[in-house]
């Protein structure tokens, strides 16, 4: 399950700040840290690669920390461990950690089917993939199977995503995947495998039905999109229609990070479920949103 380093002795545990600030500080000088590729060579050198596991630790210990944060949350909220210092279990998300009781309520609905899909198994291709594409976005998107059936049955589907795409799968098609699956194939491994398979040929059919755009015309598209899709047309359609406005705005933001060369991550911050705006960080500036971009690999 990707590469992980132990700092002064310290366990590898998400979540934990003393950890966390092992991890950036292992990373290197902050003033010395490199603007560039060290050496010509295609394979790494001993440096890069020392430099290469420190920094996939950190970034592993960010996307597995909902898991064990919606798990510790649970736990605290249920045996009210919070009460010795605070009233309810609100206020001691609020003020404790400066995170909304909504968010809080969201990483405790999400992480169960996290830790059933990230079991350790006997490895394999599938495994390996899904230990390094599942995040919170995926697991989030799992969450109305997962209260609707089972968490075996969010299980099957991603597996069942999983087995054709490969590293492919996205958050948004993982969404879509969920709202497609007959309540009768819920929870049945073949009979989801089977629906999994029908909903990813009918997105292949409706890509194959679109002509191919002449360039020119293309370009001018793009062009006058841009101008039509403001952030306020945008937030007007979301708040219309939430659900399908915000399906739509991943699927584009996610076929423009194909051809853009930036990898998008999508996480869902605190704010409504449908309402996805852009935290793009591909030239290391954050803008507030729910989508992580980065310079693809």
């Amino acid at each position: 399950m990707g590469k992980s380093i132990n700092v002064s002795g310290a366990p590898a545990a998400p979540g934990r700040p003393d950890n966390a600030i092992e991890l950036a500080r292992a990373i290197g000088d902050s003033a010395k840290l490199p603007s560039q590729q060290l050496t010509d060579t295609p394979a790494l050198i001993a440096q890069e690669q020392d430099m290469l596991i420190k920094c996939e630790s950190a970034i592993e210990n960010l996307r597995f920390a909902f898991w064990a944060a919606g798990k510790a949350l649970q736990v605290i909220r249920n045996a009210r461990l919070y009460r010795e210092q605070f009233e309810t279990f609100d206020e001691y998300t609020q003020s404790k950690w400066d995170i909304t009781p909504q968010y809080a309520n969201k990483l405790i609905r999400t992480w169960r089917v996290a830790e059933a899909l990230l079991q350790p198994r006997s490895g394999g291709v599938l495994e390996t993939i899904v230990s390094t594409k599942l995040g919170y976005g995926h697991a989030w998107a799992l969450v109305p199977l997962v209260e609707q059936h089972s968490v075996q049955a969010a299980v099957y589907l991603y597996m069942g995503i999983v087995k054709v795409k490969g590293a492919g799968v996205t958050a948004a098609l993982v969404q879509g995947a969920v709202e497609a699956l007959p309540a009768a194939a819920a929870g049945h491994k073949a009979k989801t495998e089977e629906a999994v398979l029908s909903y990813l040929a009918s997105l292949e059919s409706e890509t194959r039905s679109i002509p191919t755009a002449d360039p020119a015309k293309a370009v001018r598209a793009l062009a006058k999109a841009a101008k039509a899709f403001d952030a306020g047309t945008v937030q007007a359609a979301l708040e219309h229609d939430p659900k399908r406005a915000g399906t739509a705005v991943k699927s584009l933001i996610e076929a423009l990070s194909l051809v853009s060369g930036v990898k998008v991550i999508f996480l869902e911050d605190e704010a409504e479920d449908a309402n996805p705006e852009v935290k793009a960080d591909a030239s290391s500036k954050a803008v507030e949103g729910e989508a992580v971009a980065a310079p693809a690999a």
